[in-house]
């Protein structure tokens, strides 16, 4: 069964993570370590508003798998294997406050997200900036540290 007919049947596909949504949408993490995070998205017709500049939305995902990548630290070789994920937390976003300054109608916005705090609720912030380097937009982010080898949809029985 193909990836598209798996998402259609609410299977969740097996294959390492890619950072799904940021790749789908055309953009790129280009920088992950241990409290750090840097992705790149340009500007095309998948996140764009009718008006020729970027969604609100967009940019939301990408500050937000900015600041899951700089909590997560760049371990994704055991992402795909439930035994490998024994111990390890993953972050889920419970709570997102995101500004919005201006936008950019060239492309490529960069985000870069720091761990601000660490604990059973960690905290980040990112910020977005345009093509020229203006601040478009940060967001702080808190994430709710679980267990990955028990919760997640990769754990379901087939």
């Amino acid at each position: 069964m193909t990836e598209s007919k798996q998402a259609v049947a609410g299977e969740v596909p097996k294959r390492k993570y890619q950072w799904n949504t940021l790749t789908a949408l055309g953009g790129t993490m280009l920088e992950v370590r241990e409290g750090y995070a840097k992705a790149v998205l340009p500007l095309s017709p998948e996140v764009m508003q009718p008006v020729a500049v970027f969604h609100a939305g967009a940019l939301v995902v990408l500050a937000d798998e900015a600041a899951s990548a700089a909590i997560w630290g760049g371990d994704f070789e055991s992402s795909s294997d439930p035994a490998k994920l024994a111990g390890k937390k993953f972050p889920y976003s419970i709570q997102l406050s995101v500004n919005l300054f201006t936008n950019d109608p060239k492309g490529p916005i960069t985000a870069e997200a720091k761990v601000i705090r660490r604990g059973r609720l960690t905290v980040v912030d990112t910020e977005i900036r345009s093509c020229d380097g203006t601040l478009m937009t940060t967001m702080r982010s808190t994430h709710m540290m679980v267990d990955a080898s028990k919760v997640g949809p990769h754990l379901r029985q087939e």
